[in-house]
């Protein structure tokens, strides 16, 4: 109950990310590039400070590493590309369809049966999340183009908590946080050249900041750590929580409206993670898993 209830908590802390997102007039490719270049600078001074050394040698699987690092780069600029495409309502209506292809690829992939308490949770947050995203739309229809980013955002994130997944518990995950976001900083860095605005401006840093640091770094590495006691069709519905504290924080920071459709959504996807977080039984990692306090050798 514990691994489930500490993944929703990290969910609910990711709602600031949309808020920041809609805030900071920055293009997505751009956001994503800080984000991720603050992060990779900061685990190692996270890492030094907890453990006195810096434990990012991949020993094993460097090439997945590497090749999900890519990945989160391209799910990353999608959903910063389909927020500000659309509206945040339109973003999370097609980016969080995300647990729909866990529970169908997760037991294909992994060594994972499927989850009737996932797809009971499932059946109780998914009218929820269209509730809470019909609420916050504007009236206009959605183009093509951010209905597809917004999905491109969705299968891509379902394949990483599967790839995630499927090698969390062989390899140490500060280390495996850092390259992610050291492969995704460079991967990006091009972008930088034709970009209408690079530096965010005056009070954006301080977003900027907290986004790359706080969200990105600290949450990230303790989500992949995380990620090896929880099964990967509980960990895509629990990311359901994540609508629900943007729509929440809009409100209390932002003074968006917070309808009756929202709340009663919200309820319908907290139900859910409930469900979850008190039903679905953790995952215990494979034996030959090397613990959290003794990470890879430099």
């Amino acid at each position: 109950m514990r691994w489930n209830l500490l993944l929703a908590g990290i969910a609910a802390s990711w709602g600031f990310v949309s808020v920041i997102a809609s805030g900071v007039d920055l293009p997505a490719e751009v956001l994503v590039f800080w984000r991720c270049l603050l992060a990779a600078a900061a685990l190692p001074a996270m890492l030094y400070l907890l453990r006195g050394r810096l434990p990012f040698r991949l020993a094993r699987h460097r090439f997945r590493v590497l090749a999900l690092g890519a990945l989160l780069a391209l799910h990353w600029v999608l959903f910063f590309a389909a927020i500000k495409a659309s509206s945040v309502a339109v973003a999370i209506l097609t980016v969080y369809t995300a647990p729909i292809f866990v529970a169908l690829l997760a037991p294909r992939f992994l060594p994972e049966a499927p989850s009737r308490v996932a797809l009971l949770a499932l059946a109780v947050s998914a009218p929820g999340l269209v509730l809470i995203a019909l609420a916050g739309d504007a009236g206009e229809p959605p183009s093509a183009a951010a209905i597809a980013l917004g999905l491109g955002a969705a299968i891509t994130y379902a394949f990483l908590i599967i790839g995630v997944k499927r090698i969390t518990s062989e390899v140490s995950p500060f280390a495996f946080a850092f390259w992610q976001y050291a492969v995704v900083s460079v991967a990006l860095a091009p972008f930088l050249l034709t970009a209408d605005r690079v530096l965010p401006a005056g009070g954006e840093w301080a977003a900027v900041i907290v986004l790359g640091i706080v969200l990105t770094a600290a949450t990230g590495a303790l989500y992949i750590w995380n990620l090896r006691h929880v099964k990967a069709q509980a960990a895509g519905l629990l990311s359901y929580v994540e609508p629900v504290s943007a729509a929440l924080l809009a409100w209390a920071v932002l003074g968006e409206a917070l309808g009756w459709a929202v709340v009663v959504g919200g309820a319908a996807v907290l139900a859910g993670g409930a469900i979850v977080v008190l039903r679905e039984e953790p995952d215990a990692p494979p034996r030959e898993a090397p613990p959290l306090r003794e990470p890879e050798p430099v």
